[in-house]
């Protein structure tokens, strides 16, 4: 009778593990589609395997919980930079800017972007900037070293910028009331 009530006891208290066990993984796993960090190492898994694409839609999904995370702004516009989607990375690099105007991280993308669209002066601004803030680099040197290369051996003439608007606008008065000024 010993073993039988033991028995009978060690199946509830397993039973009872399991149970316990199913209800913690599954609060687990709907908290990883939550938590950005989770969510984070989940896209780098992604971006080391070049699956960019994903690594992108789970770094959306980051920016909808956290839109001016600077790590996942930074990724994205990698990943996009990997992708050839130049234009949209700059978009993320150039938010990082707005936010740390000295990540040297996000001068090179921009570097590295402009560079993609054939405007080496641009690209190489961004490259003097990024190596003022890490001298040693080998990769930002590498860049602008390619640069250089490439402006020498293909001169060109850089997009012409428009210029600075002279007149400051007036601002609406609806605004003005909106903003209580």
């Amino acid at each position: 009778k010993i073993s039988h009530v033991s028995l009978s006891q060690g199946i509830y208290i397993l039973f009872g593990i399991l149970f316990s066990f199913t209800m913690f993984s599954q609060n687990a796993i709907a908290q990883s589609n939550e938590d950005p960090e989770v969510m984070f190492n989940l896209a780098k898994e992604h971006f080391v395997k070049g699956e960019y694409n994903e690594a992108i839609t789970i770094y959306d999904k980051i920016l909808e919980i956290a839109p001016n995370n600077i790590s996942t702004l930074k990724m994205k516009g990698i990943a996009q930079s990997n992708l050839e989607q130049h234009s949209n990375s700059l978009k993320q690099f150039f938010k990082v800017l707005q936010h740390r105007p000295n990540d040297a991280i996000s001068l090179t993308g921009m570097g590295v972007g402009f560079g993609n669209l054939g405007e080496y002066q641009e690209s190489m601004t961004y490259f003097e900037k990024a190596s003022k803030e890490k001298p040693n680099s080998i990769v930002i040197n590498n860049y602008k070293e390619f640069i250089n290369k490439v402006i020498l051996k293909y001169p060109y003439t850089p997009t012409q910028k428009p210029n600075e608007i002279q007149q400051s606008l007036p601002i609406p008065e609806w605004i003005k009331n909106n903003a209580k000024w």
